[in-house]
């Protein structure tokens, strides 16, 4: 069962801690990896990948058949933990990097996800 916890401090979120399986997409056309989705928010989500190399855009299905997809941007990696932000649709539809999409008024590349 899914517990709720807050960070007491950094996050603005609550955490759900999930201990579920998860599949990293690094790449569109990629074969799926099965990672752990150790907790998630409403901004992002802590993953264990032990040694697997995780590029800095990536997808993430929440269940083997896709059903709940997200396109996540790498921010820290600590030993087989990684925890990446959700990024937002208008920022791939501008292809701007997470948290730029209002600081960016002009349309820019869009991004490969």
């Amino acid at each position: 069962m899914a517990k709720h916890r807050n960070d007491g401090g950094r996050r603005k979120g609550i955490r759900v801690d999930l201990h579920t399986p998860g599949f990293l997409i690094p790449a569109p056309e990629a074969p799926w990896i099965e990672c752990t989705i150790v907790d998630v928010s409403d901004d992002g989500v802590c993953l264990d990948v032990g040694a697997l190399a995780v590029p800095k855009l990536f997808g993430l299905a929440f269940t083997s058949g896709g059903e709940v997809l997200r396109v996540c941007s790498l921010i820290w990696r600590r030993g087989e933990r990684v925890g990446a932000r959700f990024v937002t649709a208008k920022e791939l539809r501008l292809g701007l990097a997470p948290g730029e999409a209002d600081q960016q008024p002009e349309k820019a590349e869009i991004a490969s996800f």
